[in-house]
């Protein structure tokens, strides 16, 4: 991933977060009841994932050596950059709850695994972000028709939801070759 248009549209759709690597499926299941809080959910976390990059650009050269302290080094680059989102943001106490998702902390975890650094951490958060926001936005569309479909009644509610989720990443996983 040399350009940063293509870690872009890489990160947004064939490396999704929520639906190709898994990160962030709670969001999926509780804040996709509306579009609205969808929306709001996305910009926050997308917000917490281009925080925690530039953190992370910054403070970069201390990562220990140890293994198991990368992951903790990783982790409160996490928690401060969940931290600080909803202040930026001037949202209210309960963002927080948003902002400091698995999503974000995984995100910190594969930039420091693909070793990727420099402007690049943005673009990938960029990218992230964008796609969780897309993921979260176009599943709330979905399970609002879902409510009117005939579905049976032991696929309603999360069932179904799940399996949308599962189509849409067979579907993402399409473009990857």
């Amino acid at each position: 991933m040399t350009d940063g248009l293509e870690i872009l549209a890489q990160t947004v759709i064939t490396g999704n977060l929520v639906l190709v690597h898994g990160l962030g499926l709670y969001a999926l299941t509780r804040y996709t009841k509306n579009v609205k809080e969808a929306a709001r959910a996305g910009g926050t976390v997308l917000a917490g994932m281009l925080v925690g990059s530039v953190l992370l650009w910054l403070f970069g050269s201390l990562i220990p050596a140890a293994p198991a302290l990368q992951v903790g080094f990783y982790l409160l680059i996490g928690l401060v950059a969940g931290l600080i989102t909803p202040s930026l943001l001037k949202q209210e106490a309960a963002a927080e709850r948003r902002a400091v998702d698995s999503a974000l902390v995984g995100l910190l975890l594969l930039l420091g695994r693909e070793g990727i650094t420099g402007v690049y951490n943005i673009w990938m958060a960029l990218g992230a972000g964008l796609g969780y926001l897309l993921v979260l936005v176009v599943m709330a569309t979905i399970r609002r028709r879902l409510e009117l479909a005939p579905i049976p009644k032991p696929l309603r509610g999360m069932p179904i939801l799940l399996i949308t989720a599962g189509l849409l990443t067979i579907a993402l996983l399409g473009f990857r070759f």
